[in-house]
Order: C-alpha cells, then sequence, then structure tokens
C-alpha cells in the first residue's frame, strides 16, 4: 500500500476508530511486555476461573467432580435438548445414514487423515499442530502478535493449518463417542484435546494468531463437552482442559475483537464465540459481562451484516451462511434456555435465510459468489459444497416456512442437533409449499432473479461489496468485480456459472483472476475489470451502479442496470444491460457499451460454463450449443453494424483464463469458457439469445438487424431493436399479435 492510499485510509477513519487503533497498539505494546506473566497467571491450577459468588464451583472443579459441576444451574445453561439415551436412539432411529457416515469420518480423524480446502493429506501422531499440515514445516512460534499471518512466505497456506486448529473434526469424534458408546472414541477425544492444549498455550503460536480462529474454535470446544460428558464415561481431566479453554477463549476474545479490523464475519464469528462463553458458562468469572456486551455486538450488527432484503453485505454466499450460521447458534442457545429474543434480530435472520431460498437454484446449490472455502459456523458432520439445505430445514422450524421445508425436504442432521423436539415436531406438520415468488428482486443485495419449470435465470447488478471505495482508497472485500453478470440454468442443471474462487494464499494469479470480471459473465473493456485489484483480497476504484428499471409482465419479465466501473478509461464507456425472460422459456441479454466520442475499445463477453458442460460452435455462424447432462442451451449473438466476432474457446488451458472453474477452495476443474467480442466503436450493441432445449430441431432462429426471429412449436417470437432520434434504445418484442417495449 503506498503512502498516499495510507493517507487516504486514515483519512475515511472516524475520530472513533482512529483512537480505538491508537489505543490498541498501546495494550498490545503492554500485552507483549507481560503476557508470560499474564499466561502463568491464568495457567495455574490455584487461577480461579469462577465467579466468587459461587465458591462452590471453584471447590467442585479442584475436587475435580467435573460432572456435578456441569450439572450445577449456576454454572452452564443448556447447549442443547439433553443428551440422553432417548435422544440417542431418536438420532440413530431417524438417521441411520447420517450415523454410518459418522463413524466412518470418525474413523479417519482417529488415524490423523483430513481432506479440507482443496488438499488430502494424513498427520503423524502427535499431531503437529503447529506446522503446515501438508509440508509440515513449522510455522513461527511464540508471542501471536509476532506471527505475521498476512505473507506468502509463511511455512505454506495459514487456512490448512488453522483449519486442523479450529478442532471441529474433533466434535465429529465426540458425537461418535455419544452416539455409538465404544471408548475408542472417548480416548481420542481425551489423547486430542490433553495434546492440544499442552502443545498451544495460551496466546502463543499460530492457533492463537487469528481472533475468528479463536471464535470457531470455542464453539467447537462447547459442542466437543456436550457430546463427550453424555458418552459413557467422560474423563474428568479432560472435562477440566476443556472447562478452562473455553474460559481462555472468552478473555482472549473479549480483548481482540474486530471491531475496525475486519467487522464482517470476522466479528460475528468473534461475537457469536464469545457470546457462547459468557450466555452459556454463567459460572464463569465475568461471565454477565461477556453475555451482555457480546449479545449487544449481535444485535448491532445482524442488520449491519444482512441487507434489509437479506442478502450478505460482503456479496458472498458461502459466507452469507457463515456468518448466518453463528446468529442462528446464539438465537438458538436463547430459545432452548427460555430466554427472549427481539423480533427485529429475528426477522433479519429469516430474511437471511430467505436470500439463500431465492438464490438457490434447480438443481439444489447456489451461485457461486464471491470468495469461497471450506468455512462452516454450523458443524456436526462432513461439510458438503454447497449444501445449505440445512439451513432451509432450520429456518423451517424457526419461522414456521413450509417454502423453506420444501426446499429442506427434511430436518436436516444440523437442524436435529441445534434445535429441540418440538422444533422437530413444528417442522413435521408444516405442508410443504412452492416459494410465491418466480420473479424475485432483491435490490439491497443487487440480485434479480427469474425461474419457472426449472429454468433459473439471475443478473447481478451491485453492488461489490460494502465497505469498499470509488476512488483510490484500497480495502479489503469478499466480493467479486461481477457487476452485471448473469447465471443459467436448465432442466435442473447449471449452463452458464460464476465460476467460484481458487485461493488466498499461494499463486495470486489464479487469486485475482477469479475475482476479476473476466472470471464472470458480463461484459470486459481493454481488458480491464471493473475494479482495480491490490493485494490479497484488495480493491479500489469500486464501480459505481444503477438500477434503471424492471419489467414484470404477463410474459416477459426483466431488468435494466449499468454501471461506471470503466469510465476511468478514455471515452469513460459504460456498461448497460438488459436481461429478460420471455414466456417462461427462454432469455435474452442486450449490452449496449456506449461513452463520450466514438473510440474504439476491445469489448468482449466472457461465459462460463459448468463443467458437466460440452460446448460446440457452429461453422461460420455465431451459434455456441452447450450440452448437457439433462438437455442442452443454444447461444446465438447479434450486433448493431457488425457480424464479426472473434470467439475464443478453452477448457483446462495453461492458465487461469484458459477454462477453470473452481467451486471449492482450491479444487479446480477443467470447463468450458467462450470468451467472444473484438475491437469497436462505441456505441456498440451486443444481442444475445439463450434458448434451453431438449431437442436440437425445437428453436428456430433468423435475423435481419434489428429483427431477430424466433419460433418454436408453432409460437413465433420477433424481437426489434428500435433506436430514435434522441439515441434511446428499444427493445420491442412480439409474441402472438402482443407487444413488450423495453428501454434501454
Amino acid at each position: 500500500m503506498s503512502l498516499s492510499q495510507k493517507i487516504k485510509k486514515i483519512q475515511r477513519m472516524s475520530l472513533q476508530e482512529i483512537l480505538f487503533r491508537f489505543g490498541e497498539q498501546i495494550r498490545i505494546k503492554k500485552e507483549r511486555l507481560f503476557f508470560k506473566r499474564e499466561q502463568q497467571r491464568l495457567m495455574s491450577d490455584e487461577f480461579n476461573i469462577f465467579d466468587a459468588r459461587h465458591p462452590e464451583l471453584f471447590s467442585l472443579f479442584k475436587q475435580n467432580k467435573i460432572i456435578d459441576l456441569l450439572k450445577n444451574p449456576q454454572m452452564m445453561r443448556a447447549v442443547s435438548e439433553p443428551l440422553s439415551e432417548e435422544r440417542r436412539q431418536k438420532f440413530l432411529t431417524n438417521y441411520p445414514a447420517e450415523y454410518k457416515q459418522s463413524l466412518l469420518r470418525a474413523n479417519q480423524f482417529l488415524e490423523h487423515k483430513f481432506a479440507f480446502l482443496g488438499v488430502e493429506f494424513q498427520l503423524p501422531d502427535p499431531i503437529p499442530w503447529q506446522s503446515d499440515p501438508v509440508s509440515l514445516n513449522p510455522y513461527p512460534q511464540g508471542f501471536y502478535r509476532d506471527i505475521n499471518i498476512f505473507t506468502n512466505k509463511n511455512a505454506g497456506d495459514v487456512k490448512h493449518v488453522w483449519e486442523v486448529n479450529r478442532l471441529q473434526f474433533v466434535i465429529e469424534i465426540a458425537k461418535a463417542y455419544y452416539l455409538s458408546g465404544e471408548e475408542k472414541y472417548g480416548q481420542k477425544v481425551e489423547e486430542l484435546i490433553t495434546d492440544w492444549d499442552k502443545q498451544n498455550p495460551y496466546k502463543m503460536g499460530i492457533a492463537w494468531s487469528s481472533a475468528l480462529e479463536v471464535g470457531v474454535r470455542v464453539l467447537a470446544f462447547i459442542w466437543i463437552l456436550n457430546f463427550y460428558k453424555a458418552g459413557p464415561k467422560p474423563d474428568n481431566k479432560t472435562l477440566k482442559i476443556l472447562l478452562r479453554l473455553i474460559y481462555l477463549s472468552g478473555v482472549y476474545l473479549h480483548e481482540n475483537l474486530s471491531i475496525y479490523f475486519s467487522p464482517y464475519n470476522h466479528l460475528i464469528g468473534e461475537a457469536a464465540g464469545f457470546f457462547a462463553v459468557g450466555y452459556l458458562f454463567p459460572g464463569f468469572k465475568n461471565a454477565k459481562k461477556y453475555e451482555e456486551e457480546s449479545w449487544r455486538i449481535l444485535q448491532d450488527q445482524v442488520t449491519k451484516q444482512f441487507h434489509t432484503d437479506g442478502g450478505l453485505v460482503e456479496q458472498a454466499t458461502f459466507y452469507h451462511h457463515f456468518t448466518l450460521g453463528f446468529f442462528i447458534q446464539a438465537l438458538a442457545f436463547k430459545r432452548l434456555n427460555g430466554d427472549s429474543v427481539p423480533e427485529s434480530f429475528t426477522k433479519r435472520l429469516e430474511k437471511a435465510t430467505e436470500f439463500a431460498l431465492f438464490m438457490t437454484k434447480p438443481e439444489g446449490n447456489l451461485p457461486y459468489l464471491g470468495d469461497i472455502d471450506d468455512a462452516r459456523s454450523i458443524y456436526f458432520s462432513n461439510p458438503t459444497h454447497w449444501d445449505f439445505t440445512s439451513f432451509q430445514s432450520i429456518g423451517a422450524a424457526l419461522f414456521n416456512r413450509a417454502d423453506m421445508k420444501r426446499v429442506a425436504g427434511c430436518f436436516k442432521e444440523d437442524a436435529f442437533w441445534i434445535l429441540p423436539g418440538n422444533d422437530y415436531k413444528r417442522f413435521n406438520e408444516l405442508d410443504e409449499k412452492k416459494a410465491d415468488a418466480d420473479f424475485v428482486q432483491l435490490s439491497e443485495a443487487g440480485y434479480t432473479i427469474f425461474r419457472n419449470k426449472g429454468l433459473f435465470g439471475m443478473m447481478d447488478h451491485g453492488p461489490l461489496a460494502h465497505g469498499v471505495f470509488h476512488d483510490e482508497t484500497p480495502s479489503a472485500a469478499h466480493g467479486h468485480a461481477d457487476l452485471l453478470a448473469i447465471e443459467l440454468s436448465a432442466f435442473g442443471e447449471s449452463f452458464l456459472i460464476d465460476p467460484g474462487f481458487s485461493n488466498y494464499r499461494g499463486d495470486f494469479n489464479w487469486h485475482s483472476y477469479f475475482r476479476s470480471t473476466a472470471a464472470h459473465n458480463t461484459i470486459e473493456i481493454d481488458g480491464q475489470s471493473q475494479a482495480k485489484q491490490g493485494g490479497i483480497l484488495q480493491w479500489s476504484h469500486a464501480p459505481k451502479f444503477k438500477l434503471l428499471s424492471r419489467a414484470q409482465e404477463d410474459w416477459v419479465q426483466g431488468v435494466c442496470a449499468e454501471h461506471y466501473g470503466y469510465h476511468r478509461l478514455p471515452g469513460k464507456p459504460t456498461h448497460r444491460r438488459c436481461f429478460l425472460f420471455v414466456d417462461n422459456s427462454f432469455f435474452i441479454s442486450i449490452d449496449r457499451v456506449f461513452g463520450e466520442g466514438n473510440d474504439k475499445h476491445s469489448v468482449y463477453y466472457n461465459q462460463h460454463f459448468d463443467s458437466t458442460v460440452l460446448l460446440e460452435k457452429e461453422e461460420e455462424k455465431n451459434i455456441l450449443f452447450a450440452k448437457g447432462q439433462h438437455g442442452n442451451l443454444s447461444l446465438h449473438y447479434f450486433s448493431n453494424g457488425t457480424d464479426f466476432f472473434n470467439f475464443e474457446i478453452n477448457k483446462g488451458g495453461d492458465g487461469p483464463d484458459k477454462g477453470w472453474i473452481s467451486p471449492t477452495y482450491l479444487a479446480r476443474t477443467p470447463a468450458f469458457t467462450a470468451r467472444i467480442g473484438g475491437e469497436y466503436a462505441l456505441p456498440f450493441m451486443l444481442v444475445t439469445l439463450y434458448l434451453p432445449y431438449k431437442n436440437e430441431q425445437e428453436w428456430q432462429v433468423s435475423s435481419q438487424w434489428p429483427e431477430i426471429k424466433i419460433s418454436r412449436e408453432g409460437r413465433e417470437y420477433t424481437v426489434n431493436i428500435e433506436k430514435d432520434s434522441q439515441q434511446i434504445v428499444r427493445v420491442k418484442i412480439n409474441y402472438n399479435g402482443n407487444s413488450k417495449s423495453i428501454t434501454i
């Protein structure tokens, strides 16, 4: 970051933020000087981690009567419905496949076999907690503040070592202990927790270098404790270690909340973990203070993290569920223990869950929008990528939503553990209901969705993400430069997709490409992105944008928007796109690029297809055929004043821009991409037809610009592009004597 950028960034800070950051630096210096003394004090057997008003709690702790301690109502609230024998039998009866999978997964973890974030590996025994799990190269030791996590010069991708140290996999082992009663699982929990505690002293090493990691891990500690203590023979020493680690995590989070550093999913994950410590363990020292402080943050942030239409302000569908899961757990803990929650809090979570309902495609997954990793805030089993239907089952029960039940299909395992039996009953009593809206307008989040008869279309019309700036001021964000990008599914499978995201650390070319405009189904001008990329996650010059109009007629639905991300180029070109869903049968996009004067620009439409799709070009015609597993899609391209397009088609070539998608972290999969365009004088217009079909003879298309004729099974459509003396362009669509006109 240059000096001028740093100055810009400081100028944008409030006085409150500047004072906070200044005070934090003073606190860190003091902390560094005295942390050894603090560590010895907090980790001493004589240090009382309990509320002084309840001396009996420390007495039970010192006497190793931990089960009695945990049964004391002054010590601990309910984490879930009691894990009784009846509860266990209910799970075994209703979730036989999940039970089988639970034991399979737990057995893999007994052998230290892992697969996540694009890598598979087997760790030695004991686990080298502070080493990269792939290379086994060690990370720097010492005070957590002295470890640089923002560099590619570490032992490996820091997300890999963090994932192991989240200890969420130990939840699965503890769950297997409770469900099966087999001692090998209990012994493994004891071994792992004891060793982790020994090898990761408080505030030392890579495991303590991120507050979010501590927030995620303390929730894991709590669920491990919940399952493990319900097993046949829990060990008092292990229970004591878990309690102390939970308490220390609360102390750490109290000091290290990302109020300004990363006030999005990081802050929410930290606040949720902090809340769980204070609320679920009222017997801890400072528990009431922790509970009140963290709940204030969660209440304040719920309307800041999600737009009024439910979309996450970070503009990333994976992180949408990561963030939502933290809020849902806090809500579930409150409900389970009989405490009220403000309606505004619950309503915003319902809207966030509804957002995911609307965004779910007919094939069951969501668009791969924004940055992606394997992060799960609600974790009880194998985190299947892009299957977020467990949130819909939770939402159906929490919010009495029959449409969410329809998408969920059943009461998923995550819902079973988080929600009590009366919610399970409520879910089963709901009648399944299709979502009312086939044309969904999410104005704040910036998406318009069309769906009918197995067809799905979506256009993204902004913003890039919350917290980015329109000038050279840099900021980090999980959103991508994807304004006016579209997605399209037909016959229950994806055709045009957002290709996802590759990596944070490692090869910067892969990181930057998947965040760029070129990696999205939208127009790229002069080889530039709509926003400027700096370092890892960094954006400046975020595009301004405008939603121009929406059309919702009997047989035509559409949205029209434009953005100004290319105004920094000569001639200040504007990209305007209109995306139409016609007669619930096919889609049209009309792209206009215009600016000041008639300058020539390189204008390309980049299109990205799912890995299961085959792509062919018809000789000497501007037509592509995308062949799926259940149907096909033909794409026809027309332009004003030229029939000339360069077509570049790639799959699995040398480099990230040569035909790759990455649905999860580092999961690089070959897939067809098409790059259509050339050098054109502005104004330039491109009309694209997207015609789904199962029989190659279903659609007939002919064109004599500015008229395009489309016919199918006796139905005829005519598209006319009209321009008046004021250079206003209208698209007129005729069908069976009916006419619709849309200004673009």
